[in-house]
């Protein structure tokens, strides 16, 4: 029961239950739950699960690469070279 003899339930803006997902723990340390569903497509497709705030840091380091690489401002790594 919550505060003053309210009972609160968690809800999502789509018809995802609770029984819908799954706990993982991220790389981070984070514990999170993600839906089933979407982590059996991301591990079809060899992808690692991560939790999202994980996800937008990797998706901007990505979104920078390809800016600069568009610029004209990327600089490899030595060791990324063959």
């Amino acid at each position: 029961m919550g505060l003053a003899g309210k009972t609160y339930k968690s809800c999502t803006l789509d018809t995802v239950g609770p029984r819908s997902f799954l706990k993982i723990y991220c790389s981070c340390g984070r514990i999170v739950g993600l839906d089933k569903n979407e982590m059996q497509i991301k591990k079809k497709l060899g992808k690692d699960l991560e939790c999202a705030t994980c996800r937008n840091l990797r998706i901007s380091a990505e979104i920078d690469e390809l800016n600069s690489r568009f610029d004209g401002t990327y600089v490899e790594d030595e060791e990324e070279t063959f």
